[in-house]
């Protein structure tokens, strides 16, 4: 049997940091997509979030919404950066190989009451980014 060596206090630490931001930004994203889609109904068919394999747990690379109506596109990329990044998210598009999340169909899955907190959320999130632009 092949022993492997003990990992050090860090970095358990560190993979478990790392767990946590990708537990986060899934939650995220799924509140973004519910939050976009309250306000296009029917435009967006998934949100895509890619990342760089050597991204930090708070980056993300890119995010890519997938709609039925292409001039919407550009739009909602625009409204999902601004939202992801009150969530305190940063955008980091520099780079190569990156990987996805996909986000499809989320607020179909949660209840009523879960997609308002979702909305609610990120609405919450947008509203403090925007009055810290103001000051």
């Amino acid at each position: 049997m092949h022993d492997c060596p003990q990992r050090s206090p860090e970095t358990l630490a560190a993979m478990e940091r790392t767990r946590a931001a990708a537990r986060r930004l899934e939650t995220d994203v799924r509140d973004v997509a519910v939050w976009l889609e309250a306000g296009a109904p029917g435009i967006l068919v998934r949100l895509e979030i890619q990342r760089h394999h050597g991204c930090e747990d708070h980056e993300i690379a890119h995010v890519v919404p997938h709609v039925t109506e292409r001039e919407a596109g550009r739009k909602l990329r625009a409204a999902a950066e601004r939202a992801l990044q009150a969530l305190g998210w940063t955008l980091k598009p520099e780079g190569r190989d990156v990987w996805s999340i996909f986000v499809q169909g989320e607020g179909r899955v949660l209840s009523f009451h879960q997609g308002l907190a979702a909305i609610s959320r990120v609405e919450d999130a947008m509203n403090a980014t925007s009055g810290r632009d103001a000051q």
